[in-house]
């Protein structure tokens, strides 16, 4: 009685101990199929994480990345994938901050930390090969950020 009651406690603990571990473990947050692979948002703790291909290519420690928006841009065949990130929660100086990942075909990424300059983003607009953000500054007026995608074709990394 004494060694089932023994096996039920270890059989208990080992339960309580494997929960635990799974607990700790990374957490997938988002998922999305790219023209360079899966980009996957994963959170691990205090620690948020961009992968591409299952390689490290953004990380934020401290402050949380939430996915805002994912748009393809440009023709499928020479084009490239955004992904618009909220980063942290801000403070009174700067209440958003948004970093923007992109990754194109030839597997080159991207990454524009504080793409909005702590304005905040009215909206996102995709013409032809052009993606602009649209943010109101903290004085009211309007401003339209364009992103050039040459500096992710001319040397962004590669996974």
């Amino acid at each position: 009685m004494i060694r089932r009651l023994h096996a039920v406690a270890l059989a208990a603990a080992f339960v309580v101990l494997a929960a635990g571990a799974a607990l700790a473990a990374p957490e997938r947050m988002a998922i999305y199929m790219t023209v360079a692979g899966p980009l996957e948002l994963v959170r691990d703790g205090a620690t948020s994480s961009i992968l591409l291909g299952g390689k490290v290519i953004h990380q934020s420690q401290g402050a949380s990345l939430t996915a805002q928006s994912y748009m393809s841009v440009g023709d499928p065949s020479d084009g490239y994938d955004a992904l618009l990130l909220r980063h942290g929660v801000g403070d009174a100086e700067c209440p958003i901050t948004f970093d923007l990942v992109t990754v194109g075909a030839d597997k080159a990424s991207l990454v524009t930390p504080n793409i909005n300059k702590c304005s905040r983003l009215v909206s996102i607009n995709v013409d032809g090969d052009k993606l602009m953000l649209v943010t109101e500054k903290q004085n009211g007026r309007t401003e339209v950020i364009e992103y050039n995608d040459a500096k992710r074709r001319g040397g962004g990394k590669k996974p």
